[in-house]
């Protein structure tokens, strides 16, 4: 008798000590929550200015727990915590209103869970390959993704990118094979079908995808459809695959702008280039050709002393700066902080503008709190 109250005593002591390592059950992790909202509402999330350029925000440490905060949305105070113990056990993410003190959607795994905003001030929840779109009262409707597919982004006015296996035969240096990759849905703000069957979406790539990417440049989106031909090299870049498709550009109601089709494209500094062959052209907001770039990227004659100097000053928007095209706010404001970086490295922004009507950009909205621009 003594023996088993001895074991007794041995596991209920196991388990404190591995909630208290951070393998909490279900009413340890509301507990947790809870007194994570508490800490965000007498010590708002604190914006990590290390970067300027992208928003990121500073994790708390709560006992053995650390919980990274992210805003969802922003006027109506809603964020997502994401909570991962120190052993790494029972990650777990939830949304929050930080205002009302309460917990907006179900509490669930963090490993392979994820929580977009989409319109309509409704939240997309993710969790074992299963869609929800969940309403600030917590009321939550079943979503089906076409071909049974995975979210992949969701862009700030709701519109959702998903992708989806498809195997084919593609042609190699030496013969064929069947060989699966990606294709890719279009979806809008309602979840209605906008482009199908998309073979590569500008800035995704088969493999390699940043959740920060977005979907639309300039209100286009860049994307080939319809290839019949697949090509993918033995001896690499591997698993680069080719297609024979060309990129055309359609807006956010779907439609398709312009009956140009490019081999390549990249949107710089919020201008789109396409190429037919070697030849690059700027293009103008509908992807029609507007006029061969290659001057775009070289310096009047007046001031190629001057550029010369200031790349060396680490004065440079990208690799192809548009040096005789207008300057766009937002480039002003990347050389202006480049420029007080090199004359003062160890400098702290301090806390970012309010928005401007027609823009909202970190990295002008850091500016603006120094006074350097107002509009």
């Amino acid at each position: 008798m003594k023996k088993r109250m001895v074991l007794l005593s041995a596991l209920v002591l196991c388990g404190c000590m591995l909630i208290g390592a951070g393998a909490a059950d279900a009413a340890s992790q509301t507990q947790l929550t809870h007194q994570a909202i508490t800490h965000f509402q007498q010590s708002p999330p604190e914006k990590d200015t290390s970067y300027p350029e992208h928003t990121a925000w500073k994790s708390w440490q709560m006992d053995s727990c650390e919980v990274l905060p992210c805003r969802l949305i922003e006027e109506k105070d809603i964020w997502k915590l994401i909570f991962t113990p120190s052993d790494y056990s029972s990650r777990w993410v939830c949304a929050v209103d930080l205002s009302a003190g309460t917990i907006v959607t179900p509490l669930f795994d963090g490993l392979d869970g994820q929580i977009w905003k989409c319109a309509d001030d409704q939240l997309l929840l993710e969790h074992s390959d299963t869609y929800q779109l969940c309403d600030l009262n917590g009321s939550l409707t079943d979503v089906s993704i076409p071909h049974a597919g995975h979210v992949l982004a969701v862009d700030d006015q709701g519109y959702v990118l998903c992708q989806y296996p498809v195997t084919r035969t593609v042609r190699t240096d030496s013969g064929t094979m069947p060989y699966t990759f990606h294709q890719y849905t279009l979806l809008g703000p309602d979840f209605t079908v906008l482009q199908d069957g998309i073979d590569q979406y500008y800035n995704v790539g088969q493999y390699d995808y940043s959740y920060d990417s977005e979907l639309f440049y300039n209100d286009l989106a860049a994307v080939r459809v319809g290839a019949s031909d697949w090509y993918l090299p033995d001896g690499g870049p591997w698993p680069r695959l080719y297609f024979n498709s060309k990129y055309m550009f359609i807006d956010r109601s779907g439609k398709t702008v312009s009956s140009s089709r490019y081999d390549e494209v990249s949107n710089e500094n919020d201008r789109w280039f396409g190429c037919h062959g070697t030849t690059e052209y700027l293009l103008d907001s509908n992807g029609n050709e507007r006029e061969q770039a290659n001057y775009c990227y070289v310096p009047s004659t007046w001031a190629e002393n001057i550029v010369e100097q200031a790349e060396k000053d680490g004065l440079r928007l990208s690799y192809h700066t548009p040096y005789r095209l207008n300057i766009h706010r937002d480039e002003f404001c990347k050389l202006a902080w480049q420029t007080i970086q090199t004359v003062n490295p160890n400098i702290n922004l301090s806390e970012p503008a309010q928005p401007f009507s027609d823009c909202d950009e970190d990295i002008v909205r850091q500016i603006a709190s120094l006074g350097i621009v107002t509009g």
